[in-house]
């Protein structure tokens, strides 16, 4: 399982496309700070950049690095053939996910703390925490969205179902919901909002912001979330049958 983790995070860091869609989140967080004057608009740039545009195109590219090649291709079923069991085979994927994440988002804010300190910022504390804690936030979206829509694509092998349920994701199920709870005023339902994926990852940033605790939302969000929807694409491949 290591050799095959160790081959597709070699494999993906040599495709232009995952470089290229690095680049363009690159461009637009130096794209932020031309012609800022202050701190205070440079960051609230930085912020929507991060958790807005930058991450839903890096988190797409993440999840069609990792999960879509294997399904079009189908080496998948290669792989399986040679005696790796379909629940390492997840694992694996999933590890690739964790990696190829921090890999760029790391990138990225080493990109973004390096032009702050050339274009002289001057941020206060709070304002490098809410920065900061942006690129932490957004990689657990991403981990977590991708585990998510893994879900739909090891029970239909369909990359577009699974990529549109990515964009849903990012894009739309949470806003909608948002929407939802301001026109109708129901309880249940800011509750629900509150307690998605998105709601406790957000909850999470305002804590982290805050200095307050998040324990109990990190777990929630990590062992409940991600490692539910992981636990359900396993039960779910396990019993599909494949095309070889």
């Amino acid at each position: 399982m290591r050799n095959l983790i160790v081959s597709d995070i070699l494999r993906i860091l040599k495709k232009k496309s995952y470089w290229i869609i690095v680049g363009i989140t690159l461009f637009f967080s130096l794209y932020d700070m031309l012609g800022k004057r202050d701190s205070l608009s440079s960051v609230t740039n930085q912020l929507t950049t991060i958790q807005n545009f930058g991450s839903t195109i890096l988190g797409i590219c993440i999840f069609l690095s990792v999960y879509a090649d294997e399904f079009s291709s189908r080496s998948m079923q290669c792989i399986i053939g040679r005696g790796l069991s379909r629940a390492k085979l997840q694992i694996a994927k999933f590890i690739d996910c964790i990696i190829l994440t921090a890999n760029s988002y790391v990138i990225w804010f080493v990109w973004v703390f390096l032009l702050n300190l050339i274009f002289r910022t001057d941020m206060g504390t709070l304002e490098r925490t809410a920065l900061y804690a942006a690129f932490f936030t957004e990689a657990l979206k991403a981990i977590g969205y991708a585990t998510i829509s893994a879900i739909f694509l090891y029970k239909s092998s369909n990359v577009a179902t699974a990529t549109a349920v990515e964009i849903l994701l990012y894009l739309i199920i949470y806003m909608f919901m948002g929407l939802l709870t301001d026109s109708l005023h129901l309880g249940p339902l800011y509750f629900l909002r509150r307690n998605t994926y998105t709601g406790l990852i957000n909850h999470i940033y305002t804590n982290i912001v805050l200095g307050q605790s998040c324990a109990k939302l990190l777990f929630g969000a990590i062992v409940v979330y991600i490692g539910g929807s992981l636990l359900i694409s396993v039960l779910i491949f396990r019993k599909r049958e494949l095309d070889f």
